[in-house]
């Protein structure tokens, strides 16, 4: 079985209600000249034990880096690695020509059930502290604690609020040897975590979803003609919500 390039698709955040099924083609032409630069220095694990697999910190720089809007400096050219702001050094992070930096740690929450994360924004220009925060997020939602953090630090910078911890949902076509087979695909901002919400040998088509994000809206031709489903994601749980004579398409959600 092969993987088609051709993947149909609507990148769709939580917040989000327009529609388009169109071919997704990226073209990258350049790079942001304007970028800021920002140092995230590796967050310390502050509890006893081995600390969690993900590597927060990169997540972290990686949501900031896919924005365009921020240069995430590499580890390997950090001269320090601070961990208190009492640590920071700012003379030689102007030397580096950073214009902001984040220090963090990671710990248990006090309950055991979860992790803390603890960090900090500082302008390395002013000295000023910009942030200050503990997110607490459960055991396995330590990747998506770092996508609210990079939330956090993108709507401090930018002004507009950042959508990491965000979902998207997109349809991608898989050759099954005797046809294509479809599946409605839910996955977090960053592309990690897919997963299969329907399949179906015949095509799926301009998935929406619902305000509160528990719900998708897609068109489907399983029956033949087209029909639209709404169907929860947490459950699998769908209904036919029009199945009329003609074409049924693009679903909305009213506000």
């Amino acid at each position: 079985m092969r993987k088609l390039i051709t993947v149909f698709a609507i990148v769709t955040s939580l917040a989000w209600s327009s529609l388009t099924m169109a071919k997704l083609e990226i073209e990258i032409i350049q790079g942001n000249a304007s970028a800021l630069p920002i140092a995230v220095v590796p967050f310390q694990w502050r509890s006893s034990g081995y600390p969690p697999i993900t590597a927060v910190t990169d997540v972290i720089s990686l949501d900031l880096y896919r924005s365009g809007l921020f240069a995430p400096m590499d580890e390997a050219d950090m001269a320090e690695k601070p961990i208190e702001a009492e640590d920071i050094r700012f003379g030689t992070w102007r030397l580096l020509k950073t214009d902001y930096i984040v220090i963090g740690s990671i710990s248990n929450a006090p309950d055991g059930n979860g992790y803390d994360i603890a960090y900090q924004l500082f302008d390395v220009h002013t000295q000023e502290r910009m942030l200050s925060q503990i997110t607490t997020v459960g055991l396995g939602d330590l990747r998506f604690g770092a996508h609210r953090v990079a939330d956090a630090i993108y709507e401090k910078l930018t002004g507009v609020p950042g959508a990491f911890s965000t979902r998207i949902a997109y349809v991608s076509a898989t050759d099954a040897g005797n046809g294509l087979h479809y599946e409605l695909v839910v996955a977090d901002a960053d592309g990690f975590n897919p997963q299969s919400i329907v399949g179906s040998p015949e095509p799926l088509l301009s998935p929406a979803w619902s305000p509160d994000g528990t719900h998708l809206a897609y068109v489907s031709f399983e029956k033949g003609n087209s029909a639209i489903y709404m169907q929860e994601v947490a459950t699998g749980a769908r209904e036919l919500v029009s199945s009329s004579k003609g074409i049924n398409g693009a679903p909305a959600f009213s506000p």
